[in-house]
Order: structure tokens, then sequence, then C-alpha cells
């Protein structure tokens, strides 16, 4: 499965590779620390938080690259995040909230 995370990212020329492979690498760091441990909804949604706070700060870095976090992107990104968590066995996480705080 996560071999197949932000595979259409990848395959588009427009998103750049390193910074794709970016957001992919704290996705594996989200799934290693959901899959960890059993947390609650709200852990689950706290952490995914601090992750996409990490992703808000590349937006500067793909707007450099004449490249940006559009909404391709972000239903790219936030559909790998529930990939993430479904594969760990939350079933009963809402995509929305997940991505909340995202600023793209």
């Amino acid at each position: 499965m996560n071999d197949e995370l932000l595979t259409p990212m990848f395959e588009d020329e427009y998103y750049p590779d390193e910074l794709v492979s970016r957001i992919k690498q704290l996705l594996l760091q989200f799934s290693e620390k959901i899959t960890a441990s059993s947390l609650s909804q709200i852990d689950i949604y706290s952490s995914a938080q601090e992750i996409i706070v990490q992703i808000n700060k590349m937006k500067p870095k793909f707007e450099q690259m004449d490249s940006s976090l559009d909404d391709a992107a972000a239903d790219y990104i936030a559909e790998a995040m529930m990939m993430v968590v479904q594969e760990a066995g939350y079933l009963d996480i809402d995509m929305e909230e997940l991505v909340a705080n995202r600023e793209w």
C-alpha cells in the first residue's frame, strides 16, 4: 500500500518529485505513528494536523518550482491520508476533518 501513496502526483510532471517524495515521507511517518499503538480518533486527527502543518510549510517551495498544492494535489494527499488510516484499521475517520487545517 505504501508504494502506491501519491502515485498520481509522481506521474504528473507538474509536481516536483523531490517535494512529493517529502510529502510521502511525512505520510509514512504518520502511518508508523498511528500503527504503533491504538489511538483514539482525536489522536488520529491531532497527528494528521501535525503532518498537514508540515505540508502547509511546503507551499512556497512548490510555488518556487512553478508548481502548487492545487485542488488536485489536495485530493491526492487527502486520499493518501485516508489510505493510511484505513490500512491501520481506522475506518470511521472523516477525510475532511483529517485535512481540515490545510492551507491549499
